[in-house]
């Protein structure tokens, strides 16, 4: 049930990644971003370096930790397997071939992940290659697993559909990534709706890299085994559904006017030269029509209530910074909304 992808351009074996990321002289990455590159969080990290010696970060003229990328390409496989049951005293002291392999065997991983009490994410994928893999009849039944529901070569048909497939994680191929890619990536995300994006790469420059985990982006350097794909791809969704469950549990700002003050407001405006307070009134009641909408909206599956709580969560809080704004306005204005 697995393979493994590669982008078509020729990529460095282990060997030369290593001995490349030692004298090279390029930056490498602080313990910050391999954590979010990983998967795995930094005090998880340091306990891991210290009981078991995953890998040895160097710390230039006395700095902090700083990984390479083949550090960060082994903390990744390892990841991966601890994921699918493993302990990690059992991988700990695998070389990246052997990882690969235990991976790529590891079936019945992919199986669990597609008979789990949660459904599977929402999947959609944009690359070159990736998609007539896991469009082939010899993984079918991995696509299913790893919760794809749409494989797109083409990026102007993935805006024009994509939406209408619900995604929550977007996976996208590239051969190279520049500094242009967080911005496209990002909009990618609000055209499709997906909550969360993977992105599986040939080359980058390291700070493109840190540029993305920053911005929240998961960021593979091929090849990669699709059960390790499988697994970026769920803790993506399970983080994203954690900060939706976060966010919707606050608590829901209560309303600082009556629709009676409003009105007033909004009728008063119009008799002074500015128009903001009445175009605040505007805004401030489209906000609570949709925050009323969401709360009262039909849901078919706890996944629907789960993210009509986070909108109406979200919209109270964007009402509630309206109406303080309009307080600012009508203070300024001398407007009376007593």
């Amino acid at each position: 049930l697995c393979i493994t992808l590669t982008v078509s351009c020729g990529l460095r074996g282990d060997n030369e990644m290593a001995a490349n990321d030692i004298n090279s002289g390029e930056p490498g990455y602080s313990i910050g971003v391999a954590s979010r590159l990983t998967g795995i969080r930094p005090a998880t990290l340091r306990i891991w370096e210290r009981r078991y010696g995953l890998v040895k970060p160097g710390r230039p003229e006395g700095k902090t930790r700083v990984y390479s990328e083949n550090d960060v390409r082994r903390l990744s496989l390892i990841k991966s397997l601890v994921d699918a049951g493993p302990p990690i005293s059992s991988v700990a002291t695998m070389t990246i071939e052997q990882l690969r392999s235990r991976l790529e065997t590891a079936s019945g991983y992919l199986m669990r992940l597609g008979q789990g009490g949660s459904r599977p994410p929402r999947v959609v994928v944009l690359g070159h290659s990736l998609p007539e893999l896991l469009t082939s009849k010899d993984h079918a039944d991995v696509a299913q697993c790893i919760g794809i529901v749409g494989n797109f070569s083409d990026e102007e048909a993935l805006r024009q559909r994509g939406s209408a497939l619900k995604p929550d994680v977007l996976v996208v191929e590239l051969d190279t990534i520049h500094r242009d890619t967080l911005g496209n990536i990002r909009n990618l995300l609000g055209t499709t709706g997906a909550a969360r994006a993977v992105i599986i790469y040939g080359f980058a420059a390291s700070q493109d890299l840190e540029d993305l985990a920053t911005g929240g982006i998961t960021c593979l350097r091929a090849p990669i085994a699709l059960a390790g794909l499988a697994s970026v791809v769920r803790s993506a969704d399970n983080t994203a559904r954690a900060n939706i469950a976060a966010e919707s549990s606050e608590p829901i700002p209560p309303r600082r006017y009556t629709p009676a003050q409003l009105a007033r407001i909004s009728s008063r405006s119009t008799s002074i030269a500015c128009e903001c307070p009445h175009h605040l009134v505007d805004l401030i009641n489209s906000l609570a029509a949709f925050e009323t909408y969401s709360r009262e909206c039909e849901n078919k599956s706890p996944e629907d209530a789960q993210i009509h709580a986070y909108l109406n969560a979200v919209t109270a809080r964007s009402r509630a910074m309206m109406e303080a704004a309009l307080g600012r306005v009508t203070q300024f204005e001398g407007i009376d909304v007593s």
